[in-house]
């Protein structure tokens, strides 16, 4: 098994981590640009529905906005600003958790997203970033 991964490995010199990280990011900044621009697009439905769960309508804007600038930001993979948004794409993932608590189905999709998002703030944009972080 080992040698046909080595085998695999250079047949596909461009399957390694940083591409892996790559990927990562395209399909989690997809996921929240997409749901941050459903939020921001119909802001009084957003509004609506977070004041059915308690919240006000700062926090509608609010995690509208993260979702959308968050998820540019770990697409494009912009430095250290890639961290940040993952870290703020977490709270709100688990803010999301807790609200879905009482249905497990339903919190699936926040739990895997809240993973990934670590995983981005543990491992940072990777190689292919727009922008590269600083390292000291």
């Amino acid at each position: 098994m080992t040698k046909f991964i080595e085998r695999m490995y250079k047949m596909f010199p461009w399957v390694n981590v940083n591409t892996g990280l790559l990927f990562l990011r395209i399909g989690v900044g997809a996921i929240f640009i997409i749901t941050g621009y459903m939020k921001v697009s119909d802001m009084p439905q957003t509004v609506g529905y977070f004041a059915t769960l308690g919240f006000s309508a700062f926090w509608a804007y609010l995690v509208g906005v993260v979702e959308l600038l968050g998820g540019i930001t770990v697409l494009l993979g912009i430095g250290i600003y890639t961290r940040v948004s993952a870290k703020l794409l977490s709270i709100v993932m688990l803010v999301a958790m807790y609200l879905l608590r009482s249905n497990f189905e339903m919190e699936m999709t926040p739990l895997l997203m809240f993973f990934v998002t670590f995983a981005i703030i543990c491992t940072g944009p990777g190689k292919y970033a727009v922008l590269k972080e600083k390292t000291e």
